[in-house]
């Protein structure tokens, strides 16, 4: 008798020892679900706003005369959320959106597709800065964009297939310059907002330049003026309106 109730006194220590690698397990895969889902609206509010930005301020201000076709046909553009937390993966994430634009990596080549039709012909890729802190100030990207050019682009042969363009919310066009004196409108003509590298095609630059549209060289400048006569003001409240949808 007294050894069954020694016995009986041990079955819930067995049972509760049995169940707390299987509690662990179900909490591993909870915070993995959990984390998914966290990175998944993550990427849905970057996408959102860097559309609506492409949207109300990129053509709606008529920044750039070329985005609306690219914009119109949903092929033809790519937004991408970046994953990247350091240097490395951004290197590996660059590198592949840029061989799916040209067709030596990435879906082309996985699905053994020769369609060029299907292929983006522009790609943004937006950095998210609570994954990658470093990236909230547009020094940083910019220094970056070094190695990006050099490894995502030259050393894969792309150099006469693509260019890389900045976008950022801090961007300004004198990178270096001391900051002093007050916020120039004229900056938000290259703010986006989020960090944003924007991979275009020689072929559409090129294409671009043959256009004939009119002082085509001019139109950075022409931009400048127009969101410097509607103040600072006016721009941040256009450009933060982006990140509210």
């Amino acid at each position: 008798m007294a050894s069954l109730l020694r016995a009986s006194r041990q079955l819930p220590t067995i049972h509760m020892r049995a169940l707390i690698p299987s509690l662990a397990s179900h909490r591993r895969e909870f915070s993995a679900v959990s984390s998914a889902r966290s990175r998944s609206r993550n990427a849905d509010r970057l996408i959102r706003a860097t559309r609506k930005w492409l949207e109300d301020v990129v053509i709606g201000q008529r920044l750039c005369p070329f985005a609306p076709p690219v914009l119109s046909e949903p092929h033809k553009l790519r937004i991408v959320a970046s994953n990247a937390s350091n240097e490395d993966v951004l290197v590996e994430e660059l590198t592949a959106e840029a061989g799916l634009i040209v067709g030596k990596l990435g879906e082309c080549e996985a699905t053994g597709s020769s369609d060029r039709r299907r292929r983006p012909e522009t790609t943004l890729l937006v950095l998210d800065t609570a994954l990658f802190p470093e990236m909230s100030t547009f020094r940083t990207l910019v220094q970056a964009s070094w190695r990006l050019q050099s490894d995502s682009i030259h050393a894969r042969g792309f150099e006469s297939d693509l260019q890389i363009v900045l976008f950022h919310p801090e961007a300004t066009h004198n990178t270096y310059a001391a900051h002093a004196g007050e916020e120039d409108a004229g900056d938000f003509t290259i703010r986006s907002p989020y960090p944003t590298i924007h991979l275009l095609r020689e072929v559409d630059v090129m294409s671009a330049v043959k256009s004939g549209y009119k002082d085509l060289e001019g139109l950075p400048g022409r931009n400048r003026t127009r969101l410097r006569e509607e103040g600072v003001e006016v721009c941040r409240e256009r450009l933060d309106a982006c990140q509210k949808t």
